[in-house]
């Protein structure tokens, strides 16, 4: 018994030492060096998706390290625009990496935290950026690793940050400053085209936020800053013709608009000249960048002639067929061709977003469900990996303990934990059935409602552009005489279902962070009864002409400031204001007549209790059945189908008004109409 005891003793003690051995194994700077090569490679080819499998594959064998294995397939996402698949892999490599204190892991680290906030900015979604630079330059401060590019590309985004919230902040400055003192340090230190690019790409950001926020002066300032750098670069490797053309066109297109924008107009239009002497202008981002300063200096038929050969664009980039798309590019091309009064030509743009939209809605919603698909599994790999270290950790601590103890107490211990953590397990596994039965029930009746969802957009949409193409065949029928007031009648009409599209497709936009649960940041000082002015202005609702609209302020609140995110409270009361408005009519099947023969009546009351600002929206509209209170706030639900909408808008106004503090319910026992109730922290 005794000597079988020892055998099995020396029988552990062997594996121990086999099992450190494969866990430590740490590889040469040669295999280093070849698997950096292969990943290179894929990158240099375009090969995103073989880069993608690349960097999971070699992560899964040990050949590179978890963090770097994450990073490398978020790049390869972002290359591919999965854009949430790319944010998930780079928090990823954050988590892999916070802890560590070695260059490599440092670096990946800063590089993952940098085009993180990129990726944030780069979506006009500030309050996640500034939660991921704050953080990351503090650790990379802290670990005195502060010399990298992508540290001073933090410094940018930071001030990025500081400056779309507040303009007039002098940190944003100094930031900015403190960033490009460092881009020269490294040209100084390491003259290197990379250092050079690394410095391009902070001084564009830099200059581009400054004329985003109308900031003209100073975006030409860092523009000229850009300029000069730029001439530097050509003095050393003027071989690198396409790349200096590319940075040029520009220096040149960013000093146009701000020069416009400071009234200096032949100037600019000298430097818009210039600008188009340069090959870059004639690719599409070039083009696209022209169009902006044309349609901002109001040369509409250049714009408009400028856009007309979109669709050649679009076809050459694999473009067009996204809500981003839709926005950016086709509606500026509508807006410029009507402005220029070019009505067929809108017309026929009108028509084309009319048979993208529908594509477009189901392409965004196909890749996003694409994208969570590989995070879900790319979960489940993670809970596994962990399991499997979890186990070889428990593994070496019990042979470790065996080694001190005798054998079979230990034997009976593990054995004892093993019935453990089958139970749990067990357990667990119920649990995550009975949560499958859940899902899937919602996912069900998710795709029942995103069904519905596009089926009322198409109706939204073609809506107006039906309006618009009567209007526009009104206008071009030969020998058509209209009278003035007729064509104040029609100018409004298309104005009106114009902007109607527009908003529809920003709402469609709003939808996307709708399911977010960051925090938006509350900076904004500002009186109550100014949020209750702009969103009633906003909304139109006080000019209703089937509705008497009444505000109600408490003495108490007149002149009190709340503490809040302007923007956020605005756009959520709007919305409710919105509601109020619609509901207090017929449905449009039915010509939308007034729903009593008396007018309808609708009351915003702000009160103040128990800390918090309450404004009261009630009207006498159709109201909600109190076992729909809940599921109204639900993405796409729509009680009457007959009512025009996509059903997305308490959804939106709910998700803004909780990330900033509050929250919006419905007052069942209100039965003349509809009570919503948006509360908000004074504090």
């Amino acid at each position: 018994m005794k000597k079988n005891f020892w055998l099995i003793s020396l029988m552990l003690i062997a594996s121990t030492v086999i099992l450190i051995s494969s866990c430590n194994h740490t590889k040469n700077e040669e295999e280093i060096a070849e698997v950096n090569l292969k990943l290179q490679e894929a990158d240099k080819q375009k090969d995103y998706q073989h880069l993608q499998m690349l960097a999971d594959s070699l992560g899964k064998t040990g050949d590179l390290q978890e963090g770097e294995s994450y990073y490398w397939q978020a790049y390869a996402y972002y290359r591919m625009k999965h854009r949430r698949a790319a944010e998930f892999f780079w928090k990823e490599a954050m988590n892999a990496t916070e802890n560590a204190t070695d260059a490599n892991s440092l670096t990946i680290y800063a590089k993952s935290a940098s085009y993180l906030a990129g990726l944030y900015i780069r979506y006009i979604n500030f309050t996640s950026a500034h939660r991921v630079v704050k953080p990351a330059l503090e650790k990379l401060d802290k670990a005195g690793f502060d010399e990298s590019s992508d540290y001073t590309n933090l410094l940018i985004f930071e001030g990025c940050c500081k400056g779309y919230f507040n303009p007039e902040d002098t940190v944003c400055r100094q930031l900015f400053d403190r960033a490009y003192e460092r881009h020269l340090q490294h040209i100084s230190n390491d003259p290197s085209p990379e250092t050079y690019r690394n410095a391009v790409v902070g001084f564009i950001n830099i200059a581009y936020g400054w004329l985003c926020v109308k900031k003209y002066q100073l975006g030409l300032t860092w523009t000229e800053r850009l300029g000069r750098l730029v001439k530097d670069y050509k003095k050393r490797y003027p071989q690198d013709e396409a790349y200096i053309d590319k940075q040029w066109a520009r220096y040149i297109i960013f000093s146009a608009i701000a020069l416009e924008a400071l009234g200096q107009m032949d100037k600019a239009d000298e430097a818009f000249m210039e600008y188009q002497q340069t090959r870059f202008s004639k690719t599409f981002e070039g083009q696209m960048d022209a169009s902006d300063y044309l349609l901002m200096a109001g040369h509409w038929e250049e714009a408009a002639e400028n856009m007309s050969n979109l669709d050649e664009l679009f076809a050459s980039e694999q473009a067009g067929q996204s809500l981003e798309d839709i926005q950016t590019k086709l509606l500026k091309k509508y807006r410029a061709n009507y402005k220029a009064g070019l009505v067929d030509s809108a017309n026929a743009v009108a028509n084309q977003i009319c048979q993208r939209l529908d594509s477009a809605i189901i392409r965004s919603q196909w890749v996003d469900s694409e994208e969570q698909e590989t995070i879900r599994l790319k979960e489940e790999q993670i809970l596994e990996q962990q399991e499997r270290l979890s186990k070889g950790r428990m593994l070496a601590l019990v042979t470790t303990i065996i080694l001190l103890s005798i054998f079979f107490v230990v034997y009976t211990i593990i054995r004892h934990r093993a019935q453990n953590r089958l139970a749990a397990a067990y357990t667990q596994l119920e649990k995550k059935n009975e949560q499958l039965v859940v899902a899937n029930a919602r996912a069900e009746e998710s795709a029942r409602m995103k069904t519905n969802f596009i089926q009322q957009i198409s109706h939204e949409i073609r809506t107006p552009l039906n309006i618009l193409s009567g209007f526009t065949q009104i206008v071009t029928t030969p020998g058509m005489e209209l009278d003035d007031e007729t064509k104040t009648d029609i100018n409004h009409q298309i104005t009106e279902n114009t902007d109607r599209i527009t908003e529809l497709v920003n709402k469609m936009l709003e939808l996307s962070d709708a399911s977010s649960i960051s925090v938006i940041e509350c900076t904004d000082q500002i009186p109550v009864m100014q949020i209750a002015s702009e969103a009633i202005d906003a909304a139109g609702i006080g000019e209703a002409p089937h509705l008497i609209f009444e505000l109600q302020a408490d003495p108490a609140v007149e002149n009190l400031i709340l503490h809040t995110n302007q923007t956020a409270a605005t756009r959520a009361l709007t919305l409710l204001l919105d509601n109020a408005q619609k509901f207090t009519h017929a449905p449009e099947a039915k010509g939308n007549q007034i729903l009593t023969d008396e007018k309808a009546h609708a009351l915003l009351k702000i009160s103040v209790e128990q800390g918090n600002i309450l404004f009261v929206v009630e009207d006498t509209g159709i109201g909600v059945p109190t076992e729909e209170a809940e599921h109204i706030f639900e993405e796409f639900v729509q009680l009457d189908e007959y009512y025009n909408g996509t059903g997305i808008g308490l959804t939106v106004a709910r998700s803004l008004v909780r990330r900033i503090g509050g929250d919006i319910k419905i007052d069942t026992s209100y039965k003349a109409g509809a009570r919503f109730v948006m509360q908000l922290p004074m504090d």
